[in-house]
Formats: C-alpha cells, structure tokens, sequence
C-alpha cells in the first residue's frame, strides 16, 4: 500500500470514528430508545469500521518496513554456522 493510499485510509478512519463517537454522544444526551439503539448499531459499526481501516493500515506500514541491521555487538548465532571455523 503507498503512502498516500494510507494517508487516505488513516483519513477515513478518523472520520468514521469521530462520526461513530458522535452517534454514541447523542445516545448519552438524548437516552430514548430509538437514539440508543441507534447508537448501540450504526454508532459501534461505525467504530469497528475505523478499527479496522486503522489496523490495515498499521499492518501494511510493518510488511513495508525493512528489517533492522544487525547489531555489531551481539555474538554470533551458532545456529548459523558463521561463528564456526
């Protein structure tokens, strides 16, 4: 996934959740049945959604990035065979 594609999944997901958050806010101020369920729905459907746009995107960000150099300092692993002569 490129950065920009990212940046637009990182965008949609706050969006989503900020509107997921809101649903639920107005089940806090206005406690009848219809805004409650609504919230308890569309409201945690919402924010599932953004958690997993979020996720994808932390996903894709950790199989893109390069592995660490090793350390200098650390013994050679005999499991490898390049400490054995």
């Amino acid at each position: 996934m490129s950065r920009r594609r990212s940046m637009q999944f990182l965008r949609a997901a706050a969006v989503v959740g900020l509107c997921g958050l809101a649903c639920l806010v107005w089940a806090l101020l206005d406690p009848r049945p219809i805004p409650v369920v609504f919230a308890m729905s569309v409201g945690q459907g919402l924010g599932a959604t953004s958690l997993l746009l979020y996720v994808v995107v932390v996903l894709s960000e950790v199989r893109r990035a390069p592995p660490p150099p090793p350390d200098p300092h650390d013994p050679p692993d005999p499991a490898d065979g390049a400490g054995a002569s």
